[in-house]
């Protein structure tokens, strides 16, 4: 992963934590998504407004200094959490060790007819390292099936938007955003594949998930910790703001 992206997915995640709008750049003491104005942060938040993973919400001009806000988009989110998902940098691994293991033939052949003299030696020591990639390998597909296995929740209602809503809170967690997410938010990410979810059906699917001890629902902390009031959760008596896979409660 090349320097240009490490930044973008570190802009992209101090945005997320901030859970609203913050600066795009950091000023002195005070946080922003990138950690200060340069020309290859410049550049980078630039495309990434342009692809739609930045939004700018105002300018605020102050004396000469002239602030940018800004905030992580949907998309942005969606892009951040496929970048940092542990299942996917074990399929970038198990797809390295696939073109080592191609490699091999080659290079052994190159190097047996460069060190005749060495040929028994060098092919003992090919077999070995073809085997230590193979148990890699093996590891990884193990694991891969682990992670991809841990998603499916035994006895799940029969709703469509259940797994999803699981897996993005997974997502989340896996990715350093926490365990608890705001209605707001998870109601917004959901929106992106789901353009048709509306509220009441969103709120559906969480007293389903709920009554399955599949999730935990939170109220907010008090003095004003009350994120995104149209998205809250009334049950009975209790009004709902947060949202936890139960697995992840202790």
């Amino acid at each position: 992963m090349d320097q240009r992206k490490l930044t973008l997915l570190a802009a992209l995640k101090t945005g997320s934590l901030e859970g609203g709008e913050t600066r795009l750049y950091r000023r002195a003491k005070l946080p922003g998504m990138f950690a200060q104005r340069t020309r290859l942060n410049a550049e980078i938040a630039n495309q990434a407004i342009a692809d739609g993973l930045i939004e700018t919400t105002r300018v605020e001009t102050i004396g000469k200094t002239t602030i940018e806000w800004a905030r992580v988009t949907p998309k942005g989110m969606a892009y951040l959490l496929d970048s940092e998902s542990p299942t996917r940098a074990l399929e970038e691994l198990r797809e390295a060790l696939a073109v080592n293991q191609q490699g091999l033939p080659k290079w052994s052949a190159s190097m047996r007819e460069r060190i005749d003299e060495l040929s028994a030696q060098f092919t003992a020591e090919v077999a070995a390292m073809r085997e230590r990639l193979e148990q890699m390998a093996r590891q990884v597909e193990a694991a891969i099936a682990r992670l991809e296995s841990a998603k499916v929740e035994a006895a799940l209602p029969e709703s469509p938007l259940s797994a999803a809503t699981l897996d993005l809170l997974e997502r989340r967690r896996q990715v350093g955003l926490g365990t608890r997410c705001s209605l707001a938010d998870l109601f917004t990410a959901l929106r992106v594949d789901h353009a048709e979810l509306t509220i009441k059906s969103f709120h559906a699917g969480l007293k389903q998930l709920h009554h399955a001890k599949a999730i935990a629902l939170f109220p907010g902390a008090g003095n004003g910790d009350a994120p995104g009031p149209e998205y809250a959760l009334l049950d009975d008596a209790n009004v709902y703001y947060y949202v936890a896979r139960a697995t992840d409660v202790a």
